[in-house]
């Protein structure tokens, strides 16, 4: 990066096939690439969405692609957006979350860089675990260390059918809210075990095999890779007690929510730190909580990118303020320095 870069980093704008949130996060989307983000000269521009960009999840692989061209074309302003941002030569990047792991698989993320950049498809990347950039920072949707909506194998639906890989706890209870309460149960005591499972796979050959591929895209080496895959690992004996603590206390409004980075970036930082793969700064979303701290005993900045749409936790100006859209943007200087961190955009510039 002799010339420089800049990454703006937003997260969780849950866009669907309806268009009914009030914070209209497709619309507020397509203004900001417009004023926000210039066209790339000396200075590379970047945009990284760390992940549920799009509610597109748990489906068959032709429902897939079809509803990924339904969801960008009820959102036109949005997909005309992001068509010119890579056309004037802004690379765009996607990181899968929860509710868009199918724009793992080939095929849709081959549909979507060809919708956004037909000519140039390699300005569009889609990366279903980690976004590392050297010594600049590491992105990732942050629901691997959510033991309920863990998927322990999550690079198998890179290269096959997300069909056979075993639903996490928490969708398997959401996936069809009509069954009694004892066929969901049921249906979560079956994720569980199938989760229990993948772990083991994970520390297989075959699994080696994805892990090592993977770390050549990533620029890692393989220990470092399968140290970062092991990590956060599903075990039912912990995780739904602790879940159901939750559960209890957010219901009887005691949820807390800290204003401290949380226990998986200081073990992801420390990992990436012993290998000698140490970066700026940590990035994630998922928890609909917009943050940036430190991280205990490092270096490192951890941001959380917060969420575009109505569902806003945490006490940031977005909690109050529906006109507030929380991002990071992360300077990097010719010579490797990096500034930046957590900001809130505005349509109205205030």
């Amino acid at each position: 990066m002799s010339s420089g870069a800049r990454w703006w980093l937003l997260s969780d704008l849950h866009l669907g096939v309806s268009d009914d949130d009030p914070r209209s996060p497709g619309r507020m989307l397509a203004e900001f690439l417009r004023r926000e983000v210039p066209e790339a000269s000396d200075r590379q521009q970047h945009v990284a969405f760390v992940g549920d960009t799009f509610e597109l999840a748990g489906l068959a692989e032709h429902e897939s692609q079809s509803r990924l061209k339904s969801i960008l074309a009820r959102h036109p302003a949005t997909f005309q957006e992001l068509e010119a941002s890579a056309a004037r030569g802004v690379q765009l990047h996607f990181i899968c979350g929860n509710h868009d792991a199918d724009l793992a698989r080939p095929s849709v993320a081959a549909r979507l860089s060809a919708l956004l950049s037909p000519l140039e498809p390699t300005r569009v990347r889609v990366h279903p675990w980690i976004l590392h950039v050297p010594h600049v920072l590491v992105a990732e949707h942050g629901h691997q260390h959510h033991a309920l909506h863990r998927t322990p194998e999550v690079l198998r639906a890179a290269v096959s059918d997300t069909d056979e890989l075993h639903i996490p706890p928490l969708a398997a209870w959401h996936a069809d809210p009509s069954r009694s309460r004892l066929r969901r149960a049921g249906a979560v005591a079956r994720a569980c075990l199938g989760s229990e499972r993948a772990e083991r796979r994970v520390r297989q050959p075959a699994y080696d095999e994805l892990l090592q591929t993977e770390s050549l895209r990533l620029a890692l080496d393989g220990d470092t890779v399968r140290e970062l895959a092991r990590l956060s690992r599903f075990r039912t004996v912990s995780a739904l007690p602790a879940t159901a603590i939750r559960m209890a206390r957010r219901a009887t409004g005691r949820a807390v929510s800290g204003e401290e980075a949380p226990a998986a970036a200081g073990s992801i930082t420390r990992t990436l730190e012993a290998h000698g793969f140490g970066v700026a700064w940590y990035v994630s979303g998922h928890t609909h909580r917009a943050l940036e701290s430190t991280v205990t005993a490092s270096t490192t900045r951890y941001v959380n990118t917060g969420t575009w749409c109505s569902d806003v936790r945490g006490h940031g100006p977005d909690q109050s303020d529906r006109r507030a859209f929380p991002y990071a943007v992360i300077t990097v200087n010719p010579d490797g320095a990096t500034s930046g961190g957590l900001r809130y955009w505005r349509p109205d510039g205030g």
